[in-house]
């Protein structure tokens, strides 16, 4: 992601327009990766960074770019909702159990449509306590980024959280209470909004929400 690049300020940082999880280009095709490469490594000759430097090739379009996507339509609709959203990933969180043995799920002491209530009420109505709506959130976060890891084609952890943050209602919900909890005049709220809501990583989508 190049807000990420952005914020981090590497020495150096070759961006690329490449599909998300394909960072040398064409599959199977060895000259052109290795062009990527050899852009890249010239970069160690810079000495004026900071810097982020633009590849100049695209990919040609008859290219097969088909790369990692949910399985599941998440696309919010006028009759979508988040209750819906985590009902149809319920299916993959077993999967991803079942799978693992294992799940860090249930922190909160609730289940994952309990959870989502209280983000939804976060959201709509009277802020609930800080500590109740942070599990009920940390624990959403690993129901989805679990569930994601037993679709298909699982991508890798970045390309799921990526798409928790670009392409869930739960990732929109995260970015629309954000104010309200900075705002609140609670400490606990404040704390929660303003440090632990969004990791660092996240917060520059706060901008653009």
């Amino acid at each position: 992601m190049r807000e990420h690049t952005e914020t981090i300020r590497p020495p150096r940082a070759l961006w690329v327009t490449f599909e998300l999880g394909r960072p040398l280009g064409i599959p199977d095709d060895p000259d052109f990766q290795r062009r990527v490469l050899r852009a890249a490594a010239e970069l160690l000759e810079r000495t004026d960074g900071p810097l982020i430097a633009d590849y100049p090739e695209d990919v040609a379009g008859e290219a097969d770019f088909t790369g990692w996507a949910c399985p599941i339509n998440l696309a919010p609709t006028s009759v979508d909702t988040l209750a819906a959203e985590i009902e149809r990933l319920g299916a993959w969180h077993d999967r991803a159990v079942a799978a693992s043995g294992r799940t860090t799920v249930g922190v909160s002491g609730l289940d994952m449509p309990a959870a989502g209530r209280l983000l939804v009420q976060a959201l709509e109505d009277e802020l609930p306590p800080a500590q109740a709506l942070k599990e009920a959130v940390d624990d959403l976060r690993s129901y989805y980024l679990e569930a994601a890891s037993a679709f298909p084609d699982p991508g890798t952890p970045a390309m799921r959280k990526a798409w928790l943050w670009d392409e869930t209602l739960f990732g929109k919900a995260l970015l629309a209470v954000q104010p309200r909890l900075a705002a609140s005049d609670d400490p606990q709220h404040k704390i929660l909004g303003n440090l632990t809501l969004i990791p660092a990583t996240e917060r520059h989508r706060l901008t653009k929400s």
